[in-house]
């Protein structure tokens, strides 16, 4: 079962994508208090790091990082445009995702 590392700006988005991470069979994770992603990564072996684009952390050298450590990264955002994500993955070379969303949809996202 795959472990999916949710970095998400709002505590509700991110209990939210925990509960579709759960639907489809993985195991979610979040981040301690002040804890650097990439040492949460190596804490629970992470498979997938959702990423909301408008996280302080969100950056370039962020999903290069997460792509170091053999994870895939995966933006996404509740507030920006369908299009908005799609070019800002695009760009990092990543998969991306808006909300809402339905379970299917964000599933396709992990297990493609």
């Amino acid at each position: 079962m795959g472990r999916v590392l949710i970095l998400a700006r709002e505590e509700i988005v991110a209990a939210l994508l925990g509960l579709m991470v759960e639907l489809r069979g993985f195991q979610p994770r979040f981040l301690e208090r002040s804890e650097p992603v990439e040492e949460a990564m190596r804490r629970d072996r992470t498979d997938a790091v959702a990423i909301d684009c408008d996280h302080p952390d969100c950056s370039e050298a962020l999903v290069e990082a997460i792509r170091r450590m053999d994870a895939l990264p995966i933006l996404f955002s509740p507030f920006k445009m369908q299009s908005e994500v799609r070019a800002v993955g695009a760009r990092h070379g990543a998969r991306s995702f808006t909300l809402p969303t339905d379970p299917d949809t964000f599933g396709k996202i992990l297990e493609a």
